[in-house]
């Protein structure tokens, strides 16, 4: 029996300030260890920076930033669960818990 593994990806601007001198790379790598250290191998999180390379292999995601969908941009397993702000753990933990739950 394979355990379900949760896939979450937050996508950040290039790393400028997130207010008070802090980068989104800083932020998204602080809630993402939060995240697998809650859940551990059930999630592979994973920051993506726009524009580069790796953004390119998400192509809903960046039709959706071309749509108007603010950044940051997290989804679980594909689907986006928070968008422009700050990022929200709480949010993401609930997303993923859905995930875990639907298995």
């Amino acid at each position: 029996m394979n355990a379900k593994r949760v896939t979450v990806r937050v996508f950040v601007a290039p790393d400028t300030s997130c207010g008070h001198g802090a980068t989104w790379s800083a932020a998204s790598a602080l809630v993402l260890e939060r995240l697998q250290r809650r859940f551990g191998a059930a999630v592979a999180a994973e920051h993506v920076e726009m524009f580069s390379p790796r953004s390119f292999e998400f192509p809903e995601t960046m039709a959706a930033i071309e749509a108007g969908a603010r950044l940051p941009l997290v989804t679980v397993d594909g689907q986006i669960v928070s968008e422009g702000g700050k990022l929200s753990e709480r949010i993401i933990r609930q997303a993923v818990e859905a995930q875990l739950v639907n298995v």
